[in-house]
């Protein structure tokens, strides 16, 4: 009888926990302001490593500030040179509005300890649907232009460059190489 009883609470508690981890909750910076704080709830865990955010994200000027943080985050904070240039790109080329709103909403997506590959890759299918090639060149400046803001681009950080140009064109170039085919 005991080992009945121990067996159905370990059941129940088994079945509680797959539950709590089944619900989702918004992304608290996706809610409005006057919502308030939403309480942050279990997601499940295939999920959390499966998606991230950041494919959630489908505004391009947002996904392009999400990227120049998260290059001269990837070591150390943010300098006050760095988050200079990032504002000043924000208002001159992407011309956003809210510039203060979209740094810290951007700021959000953005991890210190993440390589900034692993924040690129989600975006960019919204860069190559958005951006023409001259474009798509010019962002890979902007971003060259934040990491040079306060010193010399590091290797890491020209490194996540040249592989972010070399993805962003790729398609670009199959889309050429097919064009060359069908001639």
């Amino acid at each position: 009888m005991p080992v009945l009883l121990f067996v159905l609470v370990i059941g129940g508690i088994a079945v509680f926990l797959s539950l709590r981890t089944q619900r989702t909750a918004q992304d608290p910076r996706a809610s409005s302001e006057d919502a308030g704080p939403l309480p942050q709830r279990g997601k499940p865990t295939l999920l959390s490593v499966a998606a991230t955010p950041l494919e959630g994200v489908r505004d391009v000027r947002l996904a392009a500030v999400i990227l120049m943080i998260q290059l001269v985050r990837t070591g150390d904070s943010v300098s006050a040179a760095e988050t200079a240039r990032i504002l000043a790109l924000m208002r001159a080329p992407l011309e956003i509005e809210a510039v203060a709103d979209t740094y810290e909403r951007a700021f959000g997506y953005t991890d210190p300890h993440r390589p900034f590959s692993l924040v690129a890759d989600p975006l960019l299918p919204l860069f190559r649907e958005a951006l023409t090639e001259a474009e798509r060149l010019q962002f890979v400046e902007m971003l060259a232009s934040v990491a040079e803001a306060e010193a010399p681009a590091n290797d890491l950080q020209r490194e996540a460059l040249v592989r972010l140009k070399r993805r962003l064109l790729a398609s670009l170039a199959l889309i050429g190489t097919n064009r060359a085919g069908d001639a």
